[in-house]
């Protein structure tokens, strides 16, 4: 039987969940070669909201959690085939040609077009469902010798802890949905890029190569191999062939599962702080009261959180 039973409301519980929220942040970038055109993405959010449930069953649910999208950059690096014009010869003689028009070739780099799509500021939802559990931690750092009370007393503190996660949490992340003028944008950017690429060239030359390429978009989607749904080719990119969503779900069970602890509570835990004598007799400081905690356990039903602890 547990030598000491404490129970904390929901209420309590949501405290703890809202504190170790906010603190969350993820960034990352990736790319990858896919043949006809590279991609990459550089990303950020935060966490915001979220309702928390204690169930029954002794696990914890917390639903409509929203990932806060602070940076959601999308970059292309597309590959034209190579054109080119001019060349001809506008002045034939019998010895040959004697005057020929400049021959200019362009799209001979590879990527011939780089272009960015900005997504942010989208909002996506997750879910994450698990039982608590309390794990004790042993501070690395504490030297070998070093009793429990030196450890606390050290600065930084090398104290010892039972700490509160999620064990093994499930979670389960919305897809990431861009909205739908992200075909607009791409568009756009594509346009823009071709026009910067072109700048140098004569009007007469420019207007051939933009009859030769037709309306650029159509030839992109074309390299790209873009179905109709610019929208969903776009969030298959992100969350299937990047697997982005796998990367941010991994990330999610590993903060709330083995990195943040929702709570700490230091072993010996310290009731009493030392204090000085008020008595006239005996030492001027009386030692601060600690009561080890050899046991701690979790579980909880649907109105609370319970902690039991095997002291001494």
């Amino acid at each position: 039987m547990a030598n000491l039973t404490i129970a904390a409301s929901e209420a309590s519980f949501v405290r703890l969940f809202n504190a170790i929220r906010d603190n969350f942040t993820f960034a990352d970038a990736d790319s990858a070669d896919f043949g006809p055109f590279t991609a990459s993405y550089d990303v950020a959010f935060h966490l915001e909201n979220g309702n928390v449930d204690l169930r029954g069953d002794n696990t914890v649910k917390i639903d409509e959690l929203d990932i806060k999208w602070d940076k959601l950059d999308l970059s292309l690096g597309i590959d034209i085939p190579s054109i080119c014009i001019g060349g001809w010869c506008i002045i034939p003689t019998p010895f040959g040609c004697a005057l020929r028009l400049p021959k200019i070739c362009i799209f001979d780099d590879d990527p011939d077009i780089a272009i960015t799509l900005p997504l942010g500021g989208l909002v996506s939802e997750v879910s994450l469902t698990g039982r608590l559990v309390m794990r004790h931690f042993d501070n690395p750092a504490r030297p070998p010798g070093m009793n429990a009370w030196d450890a606390q007393d050290a600065v930084p503190s090398l104290a010892s802890e039972w700490r509160l996660f999620f064990d093994d949490p499930i979670v389960d992340i919305d897809p990431i949905d861009v909205g739908d003028t992200v075909g607009d944008l791409l568009e756009a950017a594509v346009n823009a890029a071709v026009d910067n690429l072109l700048f140098f060239l004569p009007g007469w030359a420019r207007d051939i190569v933009k009859g030769i390429l037709g309306p650029v978009i159509d030839l992109v989607r074309a390299i790209l191999d873009i179905p109709d749904d610019i929208q969903e080719w776009i969030s298959d990119l992100l969350n299937v062939s990047f697997g982005l969503l796998d990367i941010i779900a991994q990330y999610i069970i590993d903060y709330f599962g083995d990195i943040t602890p929702l709570t700490a509570i230091e072993d010996p835990y310290p009731l009493l702080p030392g204090t000085t004598n008020p008595n006239n007799f005996g030492p001027s400081m009386l030692m601060p009261v600690k009561i080890p905690i050899r046991k701690l356990n979790v579980f909880n039903n649907d109105v609370e959180m319970i902690l039991e602890a095997d002291i001494g």
